[in-house]
């Protein structure tokens, strides 16, 4: 039970002065929010309130209502929170979820991402469920009998063969992964996080975040914690391509996006994006500029360069023989190697295709085929010449070869949290990602894959990674009784045996989910006191009666706990009415007010 924790999302400010407004109302003929500049003070108002309204005990309590209390409660045994939900209908469990308009990142097949790659999530649950509008209208019944008109058709298989961008977090590196399920989790606390790089996700209090010391939920995160994301890091933090004064004064220097780009270590994309945001130019350079010869050269120099080459052309045959390499009259011997095995290539490229077969050997096409080095000539100049160390390409693979070696693969790095504010009740929902990475890219920060019916830590027991008692809840050995006050001992062996069970369940959970079984069909051979966070709401005059049901001393061990840590925020909220409830009712088993 000492993982238990009961911690305040929100609540009525000044609940006492807006309980004595109420209760004032009821017996004055003045409107009650005019005379707020008159209101006694908040302790003043509470000593009112117990003397008035709670001493007497006259019933009528209706003015406790209007104020409310918002619990986040977590590592709770499932048991508490069905106990908990009897009572009271605003309770929400399992909430690791993302707001609505948070964006998922999904890829190419050369996994870049690009504007027209991007949904939000509450638009892919809408697909997802409801499929996506027909561009025509059907003028007839369909197959299936389906009434003629606009009609939406279902495109979950499109969506499953999507790429979603995900970290492999043994490299650190991003990959693709592919949705499973989407899962609408209710109406949820939502807060929004912000980052130090601009990036600002939407998510509840139990979602868990990748840092650079392993997940977290977001009720262990703070400002100043760091969190991974995608992109580029930048060089020097304070000169971002997102300041505009910082941009134009670059510009001014006459960069352009590519130099601006290798400056502070973004793609060149992102600074003309910022660029046409900011609404700024740059100064284009020619295409000549910097050349070593200028293009408005003399009569007589270009009169000389072509005597030159008609001399070099006299010279290239001596015998039927064409004069190459260091034979030829212009052979430079200190001519960099790159440049000389251009020239080789270029007279043996035919030898050398029909030696290789004239086809490509990574997709065996035949057209468009170039020679390509398997290990770089300014890496290994020794194999410039080795033909073991060629092979033959086609135009897409080559093109594609070098753009994957060109550039740097994408890593998640660390920013920091530079805020985290509470945002409201919003709709939320959850992407189920397969195997084996269960992770995925929202608004940039790499977020956990969250399951449905806390099955990330039954599958995280089952893989050994997990701690058996932070899936499930088993209580401390000890003297107990049952409803009919009979004793019996909880021993230290029958507990283990107990936590044996537990692992044994999970892992047969883990291969049902394997099996294709869906979570609330394998959930059903779970032990039903897994661990569960849920969030709970009470109006003042609910949560007084909540605690007079279980927070006495015949009640549920676990549940006494929950209203245990739940009283000292009580006290804080509504001092004066929770001395009076400690003094007169707490323990007690009285009918609430």
């Amino acid at each position: 039970m000492d993982r238990f924790r009961v911690e305040v999302i929100a609540k009525t400010p000044f609940p006492q002065q807006v309980i004595y407004a109420a209760m004032h109302q009821d017996y004055s003929d003045q409107f009650v929010v005019e005379e707020r500049e008159s209101w006694p003070s908040e302790e003043k108002c509470g000593e009112v309130i117990v003397k008035r309204l709670l001493a007497g005990e006259r019933g009528h309590y209706g003015p406790l209502e209007h104020c409310q209390i918002v619990f986040n409660c977590g590592y709770f045994p499932h048991s508490v929170m069905q106990q908990a939900r009897t009572h009271r209908v605003g309770i929400s469990f399992d909430v690791q979820c993302l707001s609505s308009d948070v964006v998922i990142t999904f890829v190419d097949i050369n996994g870049e991402s690009s504007k027209k790659l991007k949904k939000t999530i509450g638009e892919l649950y809408d697909l997802w469920y409801y499929g996506e509008q027909a561009i025509r209208e059907r003028k007839i019944k369909g197959r299936n009998d389906e009434p003629p008109g606009f009609y939406r058709r279902d495109c979950k298989n499109r969506i499953r063969k999507m790429r979603v961008r995900s970290l492999n977090e043994e490299n650190n590196t991003f990959t693709y992964n592919h949705i499973e399920d989407i899962v609408f989790n209710g109406f949820n606390p939502v807060y929004q996080v912000t980052l130090a790089d601009g990036k600002q996700l939407k998510c509840t209090q139990n979602h868990k975040i990748l840092t650079p010391y392993g997940w977290r939920i977001l009720a262990q995160l703070g400002v100043g914690s760091e969190v991974l994301v995608n992109g580029q890091p930048l060089k020097n933090a304070d000169q971002t391509y997102q300041n505009k004064e910082w941009l134009e004064s670059k510009f001014s220097e006459g960069l352009t996006p590519k130099e601006v780009a290798a400056l502070i270590g973004c793609s060149v994309e992102t600074v003309k994006k910022w660029a046409y945001y900011h609404e700024l130019t740059w100064q284009k350079k020619q295409w000549n500029q910097g050349l070593k010869y200028k293009i408005n050269i003399s009569d007589e120099e270009r009169e000389r360069r072509a005597n030159h080459g008609r001399a070099i052309t006299a010279l290239r045959v001596e015998n039927g023989t064409i004069l190459k390499g260091e034979h030829h009259p212009s052979w430079k011997p200190d001519l960099p190697v790159e440049k000389r095995v251009y020239h080789w290539l270029k007279y043996n490229r035919q030898r050398i295709l029909e030696e290789k077969g004239e086809k490509c050997a990574r997709c065996g096409g035949t057209r468009r085929l170039s020679i390509h080095h398997i290990l770089e000539v300014s890496q290994h100049p020794e194999l410039a010449f080795d033909e073991t160390n060629l092979e033959v390409l086609c135009s897409p693979c080559h093109t594609r070869h070098h753009k994957q070696d060109r550039k740097n693969p994408l890593c998640a790095h660390p920013v920091k949290i530079v805020s985290i504010e509470y945002v409201g009740i919003e709709p939320t929902y959850d992407l189920v990602m397969a195997a084996p990475h269960h992770n995925f890219v929202a608004n940039g920060v790499v977020v956990h894959n969250s399951y449905r019916y806390t099955s990330g830590k039954v599958l995280a027991v089952a893989e050994g990674e997990g701690d058996i008692e932070d899936a499930f809840y088993l209580r401390p050995v000890g003297y107990y009784s049952d409803r009919q006050g009979k004793k019996y001992y909880y021993s230290p062996e029958q507990r283990q045996q107990d936590l044996n069970w537990c692992l044994e369940a999970a892992k047969r959970y883990k291969i049902d989910l394997e099996n294709g079984m869906s979570e609330e069909h394998a959930r059903g051979k779970v032990p039903f006191d897994y661990r569960q966070h849920f969030v709970v709401s009470f109006t003042l005059r609910a949560l007084l009666h909540f605690l007079d049901l279980r927070f006495k001393k015949d009640a549920q061990l676990e549940i006494q706990k929950l209203c245990d840590l739940m009283w000292p925020h009580v006290e804080e909220w509504v001092p004066d009415i929770a001395q009076w409830y400690q003094k007169t009712r707490l323990g007690k088993a009285r009918l609430a007010p």
